[in-house]
């Protein structure tokens, strides 16, 4: 994939613009989007930089929702302006190898009420759902057998928050525990992938060309502080922490989703793993449980609400407690724009900002930025 700066000309073709709330902005160009996107940012730092990663196929990912009204089954996307859903024949959004399993996953509608569905489809090709139905529906999908036995033909299948397997013994349906399959992929120095394990339903980047993209400006970004030691706070199953320590820099990664920390430790080589010390902490809401940072660097990529007991507890203590740099990942505008004030008034420089467009026509996108004490 090439980045592109500027795209002016650039404008998604869908014949559910204007209704699917998946493309909000469709009808913009790209660099009108853009524009849009780098307002109330972009004033923290002049130098701001822009990663696109396309117009359209840029999913390996897709949650869709199946609602029945009235016996007429769809499936698609909330609608812009109201909660019904949007049924979709085909999304410009996934790669060609989604759309293709998303067409089949859409021959036959499960006997359900509503509910919420991911597909994948991992870098070698392997199909996966998961779904996430009501007790009282799968229940039914159980006694019934039908639909299940058809969509297990077709991919592996997990059901229900605890992301439990499908299987099948005597000829009956059954939940069996949950298996971490290569789902998804990160990337070393030289761009070669570094599988990443985890359920269907676990949390991963929207698509691999666009994470490939945004590791590489995370990536940049670490270089950039000069620091070799580093402690990354919401590691996920790994997606930065195995591509830093694949670079030779030394991280200790905190996580508390066991699942993402079951798919992480399954990923570490034991190359790998003599680079990265995994931990299982809430820092989100336990500031007691915040590692010393020790002149090492940060790497956040937090929930929505920001970094919250995180910087109280910067903001209480001691400015040589701070680390020397840090690396803030968010797709959430808002949330970083308030926090790089309270970062600034602790006495951080943002060094460097990147916007990572990996999600065209919408008003979402990944921001990178790069902070450090007294300038780098």
């Amino acid at each position: 994939m090439n980045p592109v700066t500027d795209t002016p000309s650039e404008i998604l073709e869908c014949p559910e613009t204007g209704r699917c709330g998946g493309c909000a902005w469709a009808g913009r160009s790209l660099f009108e989007q853009k524009r849009e996107k780098m307002t109330g940012l972009q004033t923290h730092s002049h130098a701001a930089e822009w990663v696109s990663c396309g117009v359209s196929g840029v999913r390996d990912r897709a949650d869709l929702v199946w609602e029945n009204i009235a016996g007429k089954m769809s499936l698609g996307l909330y609608g812009i302006d109201s909660r019904q859903v949007v049924d979709i024949g085909q999304c410009a959004m996934m790669t060609p190898r989604l759309e293709a399993w998303f067409k089949d996953f859409r021959r036959v509608a499960p006997p359900i009420q509503k509910g919420s569905v991911r597909l994948r489809v991992s870098p070698s090709g392997e199909r996966g759902v998961w779904l996430d139905f009501a007790n009282h529906d799968v229940k039914t999908l159980f006694e019934q057998k039908e639909y299940l036995q058809w969509l297990s033909r077709l991919a592996f299948v997990e059901i229900g928050q605890r992301r439990k397997k499908l299987i099948f013994k005597d000829g009956a349906p059954k939940l069996a525990d949950p298996e971490l399959r290569p789902w998804f992929e990160t990337y070393d120095g030289d761009f070669k992938p570094i599988p990443l394990y985890g359920p269907v339903g676990g949390f991963s980047q929207s698509g691999f060309n666009a994470n490939r993209e945004l590791v590489r400006v995370v990536a940049g970004a670490v270089e950039k502080s000069g620091l070799k030691s580093w402690l990354e706070l919401f590691c996920g199953n790994g997606n930065f922490s195995l591509a830093l320590a694949a670079r030779g820099y030394d991280v200790e990664a905190i996580e508390m989703d066991e699942h993402a920390l079951a798919g992480l430790n399954r990923s570490l080589t034991p190359a790998l793993a003599a680079k990265i010390q995994v931990r299982r902490a809430d820092v989100y809401l336990k500031t007691k449980t915040l590692p010393a940072m020790n002149g090492r660097g940060l790497l956040v990529d937090p929930p929505r609400a920001g970094l919250r007991e995180v910087l109280a507890q910067f903001e209480a203590g001691p400015r040589e407690a701070l680390p020397k740099a840090l690396v803030y990942v968010s797709c959430f505008a808002d949330v970083l724009a308030k926090e790089t004030l309270r970062l600034e008034a602790l006495g951080y420089h943002m060094q460097g900002l990147t916007g990572v467009d990996q999600f065209p026509n919408s008003p979402h996108n990944e921001w990178v930025a790069l902070f450090s004490l007294g300038g780098l």
